[in-house]
């Protein structure tokens, strides 16, 4: 039998069973019963939500006949569901639009429009990555997509709807495919786990859910990777980590509660070994860019459950004493400089290691709050006076100079 990878193994076949796009399918499914499908669709959202999928299953429903009319849960066993699902049917094309941009190809297409399908009901014209089109390429389509034959479907496909021309967008209908939340994409990886009769920790399948980002294909992917990479029968969550080339949140505190107290040389020791573990450099700036975020939002929201979920609850309760807003804000502004930096540098890892550098000599600084506060408490009446003609009002301004844009509030 021929070996299918599982995230096209466990590919929907019926718009029911697509996972977390609920405003979409019951649109689509209306759409069906009510026989008033669109002449064309577009479908936007980041990789692995879903779009391509619907796309075939909106083909496989029109053309599927097993049923009398179109349905939005077509049979998968007729000839034409089967063809359409080994990408041999005749009357679905799938073009990829990154690869056939210009207008000679859409020409193509609309040569093919003008003879009546054969074998099925409609003809359905898939373009993946649409906005890869030239604009010559999309201007040609414009008559056809606006009034196609009553037996021609277009579905496009996108990540990046903002590149469509206008005049595209007005003339479908858009379903925007949201990320799947991690809830759905867990208990979707238990139902391949039980089905493949395959032992997975519940910490990995968390972990996976959290690093595929809500895309329900990454996380087959990483699942998988982790099922081939692990050397045992029960795929943990250490399996999971070398897959994604993270060492885990453990390393990942020590490493933030070492810069937090400024300790450079153990801050960068505790790096050196989640990097020999396996760990990426890019996934732990990544991972730690998230935990400040989540630093940050308790700082502000004062809501924690979910950060108890998430890590070791003496570490965290040690980095909210120790961290505050200001700091964090920091923080944030020089993960995110040193990220753009680690992609030009010679070795990701060097670039990370100055990063951290500059994380544990940061906190030991006084933030620009501290700095006005201060000098506020020396002298606070010389803040009422013109501070080009006084010491401390001078120190004042060469404190705001360095911060553009800031300003003194005298309360």
């Amino acid at each position: 039998m021929k070996k299918v990878v599982l995230s096209r193994k466990y590919r929907p076949q019926k718009i029911s069973d697509v996972i977390g796009q609920d405003f979409a399918v019951k649109t689509i499914k209306n759409a069906f019963e009510l026989d008033k499908l669109a002449h064309s669709f577009l479908l936007t959202g980041i990789r692995g939500v879903g779009k391509t999928t619907i796309a075939r299953i909106i083909a496989m429903g029109l053309n599927c006949v097993s049923f009398k009319k179109p349905s939005p849960d077509p049979c998968n066993q007729c000839n034409n569901c089967k063809e359409i699902i080994e990408d041999r049917f005749d009357e679905v094309l799938e073009l990829d639009a990154a690869s056939h941009t210009s207008v000679d190809d859409i020409r193509e297409i609309i040569s093919y429009v003008k003879y009546r399908p054969t074998k099925g009901r409609y003809k359905v014209f898939v373009i993946d990555e649409v906005h890869m089109l030239s604009n010559s390429a999309f201007n040609a389509l414009l008559k056809t997509v606006e009034e196609p034959p009553d037996y021609v479907k277009f579905i496009f496909c996108t990540t990046e709807i903002n590149k469509i021309p206008i005049t595209i967008l007005s003339r479908c209908q858009k379903f925007q495919l949201h990320r799947v939340s991690k809830e759905k994409i867990i208990l979707n990886l238990k139902k391949i786990v039980d089905l493949e009769k395959i032992k997975v920790s519940e910490d990995a399948l968390i972990n996976i859910a959290r690093f595929s980002e809500g895309s329900v294909r990454d996380s087959i992917t990483i699942l998988e990777q982790a099922i081939l990479s692990s050397k045992s029968e029960h795929v943990s969550i250490e399996d999971v980590n070398s897959t994604i080339g993270f060492s885990g949140n453990k390393i990942l505190l020590e490493v933030f509660s070492e810069i937090v107290k400024g300790d450079c040389k153990s801050a960068l020791a505790f790096l050196i070994r989640a990097y020999n573990n396996g760990a990426t450099p890019n996934i732990i700036a990544s991972e730690l860019l998230h935990l400040t975020y989540s630093l940050l939002r308790f700082h502000s929201t004062k809501e924690i459950d979910t950060m108890y979920e998430e890590y070791n609850q003496d570490q965290i309760d040690f980095l909210i004493k120790k961290t505050s807003i200001s700091l964090l804000n920091q923080f944030w502004q020089i993960l995110l400089k040193g990220k753009e930096e680690m992609r030009i540098a010679p070795m990701e890892i060097e670039a990370l290691e100055i990063i951290i550098i500059r994380l544990a000599f940061s906190s030991k600084l006084p933030t620009i709050e501290e700095l006005i506060y201060s000098v506020r408490g020396k002298k606070d009446d010389d803040l009422n006076v013109n501070i080009d003609n006084n010491e401390i009002g001078n120190e004042i301004k060469k404190i705001l100079e360095i911060f553009p844009g800031s300003k003194l509030i005298n309360k």
